[in-house]
C-alpha cells in the first residue's frame, strides 16, 4: 500500500493535555500499513515542560510511524479574550484553545489540507480514507449536527439570532477536514477571527464551531458519519437518516471510526460512559500512563447510554 502522510491538529491547555495524548495514541495504534501521522499540537503557555515531553514521547509508541510538533499558540492569542456582555448569558463554556484552529491557515502555511481532532475524541480506525475526502469547492468538511436540520425550533432560533444564512450544512467542528489552501486564498482566517466575541453567538454554540460554520457557509462538505459519532447525535439517532442512509448510520453507531464524547460525560472523568473502557486502554498505552486519574461513576450513565445506543441501532 502506498505511504501517506496525514497532518493532524490538536489543541489544548494543560487541563486536558493527557486526553490529547490519548487521541494521538489511539490514532497510532489503529493506523494501517503505510499511514504516517504528523501531529501538530497547538498548546497554550501553561502546558508544563514535563507534559510537553510526554507529548513528544508519543513518537516512541510506534517508532517511524508519526511525528509530533509542538506549536506555541500563546503568541497568537495572549491578548485575545472572549468577553461577552453579562446580560447575554452563556450556555457553553469556551476556552481559548478552542479558537486555535482558526489560526491554522497561517500557522501551518506549508500545508494545504489538515485534519483537526478535538481532545475528547478517540480514533478506532485508520484515517486514510477520511483524509482522502475530496475538498473541491469546500473550506471545511465534517459530520452534520443533526438537530440543526431535524429540529425546527432549534434551527429557526439559530437562524434568527446568529444571522447564519442556513443550517442545512452545519457541521460539528470536533472532527474537521480543513482546506487550508482555499482558506488562505479567501482570507477565511481573518473573517473568523473578526467574529470572536460576537455577542449574538454566545448563547448558541461554542465560539469556534458557530464561527466556522457561519464564515464557511456554502462551502462546507460532509464526511461519512462513522468518523464522528457524537453523544449528541446518538441522542437524536433516528434523525441521522436526514443526512445518511440507515445502513451508514447503523454501521457508524455499531463500530465508530472516531468516537466523540460531546457533553459533560468525558471518559477521563467517568469510567462508565460509552466506550470508556477503550479510552482507558489507550490511556495506559500513552506516555501519561503513570499519571493517576480519579475516575468515578456517572450517575445513571450505563442505563441512559445503553438505551441511546440501542435506539441508535434500530434502523
Amino acid at each position: 500500500m502506498e505511504n501517506v502522510h496525514i497532518p493532524i491538529i490538536l489543541s489544548s491547555d494543560n487541563n486536558q493535555i493527557n486526553a490529547m495524548a490519548v487521541v494521538m495514541t489511539s490514532a497510532i495504534e489503529t493506523a494501517g500499513e503505510g499511514t504516517y501521522y504528523d501531529f501538530y499540537c497547538f498548546l497554550s503557555d501553561n502546558v508544563t515542560p514535563e507534559n510537553r515531553d510526554r507529548l513528544k514521547a508519543c513518537e516512541n509508541i510506534a517508532k517511524g510511524t508519526c511525528s509530533v510538533t509542538l506549536v506555541d499558540m500563546a503568541v497568537h492569542f495572549k491578548d485575545m479574550g472572549i468577553r461577552y456582555n453579562g446580560k447575554v448569558g452563556m450556555v457553553h463554556s469556551v476556552t481559548t484553545p478552542a479558537l486555535y484552529r482558526l489560526k491554522a491557515p497561517s500557522v501551518l502555511s506549508q500545508l494545504d489540507k489538515v485534519l483537526y481532532l478535538d481532545t475528547d475524541t478517540m480514533v478506532r480506525k485508520d484515517l486514510r480514507d477520511l483524509f482522502a475526502t475530496p475538498m473541491d469547492g469546500c473550506y471545511i468538511a465534517g459530520v452534520p449536527v443533526v438537530w440543526a436540520q431535524a429540529k425546527k425550533h432549534d434551527r429557526n432560533r439559530w437562524l434568527r439570532q446568529s444571522g447564519i444564512p442556513g443550517m442545512d450544512e452545519y457541521v460539528n467542528s470536533g472532527v474537521l477536514l480543513m482546506n487550508l489552501k482555499a482558506m488562505r486564498e479567501d482570507d477565511i482566517e481573518s473573517k473568523c477571527l473578526a467574529l470572536v466575541g460576537k455577542k449574538e453567538f454566545a448563547p448558541l454554540d461554542p465560539a469556534d464551531q458557530l464561527i466556522l460554520n457561519y464564515v464557511c457557509y456554502g462551502k462546507i462538505g460532509f464526511v461519512p458519519c462513522r468518523y464522528n459519532v457524537t453523544m449528541s447525535n446518538m441522542k437524536e439517532a433516528d434523525k441521522v437518516k436526514v443526512f445518511y442512509s440507515a445502513k451508514e448510520a447503523r454501521e457508524a453507531f455499531d463500530d465508530p471510526a472516531i468516537i466523540h464524547w460531546t457533553g459533560a460525560g468525558k471518559p477521563w472523568k467517568y469510567y462508565d460512559v460509552l466506550l470508556a473502557h477503550e479510552w482507558w486502554r489507550r490511556y495506559v498505552q500513552s506516555p501519561f500512563k503513570d499519571v493517576a486519574l480519579n475516575r468515578v461513576a456517572k450517575p445513571g450513565a450505563l442505563g441512559r447510554w445503553g438505551g441511546r445506543f440501542r435506539k441508535a441501532l434500530r434502523f
